[in-house]
């Protein structure tokens, strides 16, 4: 088990969602692009555990999902 509990929550939706969340901490303690652009992201976690894909029409961003 993490230190941080996001291993122990119900399912992946949550689990990213929780990710991202301490990841957008970390970035805006760092100075780093800290804005999160979900639909930047290829794929995300539904609450059933199944994957959902994003359009991303328009190909690849530099720094995606964040801004």
């Amino acid at each position: 088990m993490a230190a941080n509990g996001i291993s122990t929550l119900a399912n992946k939706k949550l689990r990213q969602d929780a990710k991202l969340a301490l990841a957008k901490t970390n970035r805006a303690a760092s100075g780093r692009r800290d804005t999160l652009v979900l639909s930047q992201l290829p794929t995300v976690w539904t609450t059933s555990n199944t994957l959902t894909d994003n359009a991303n029409s328009g190909g690849l961003v530099t720094g995606r999902p964040w801004t």
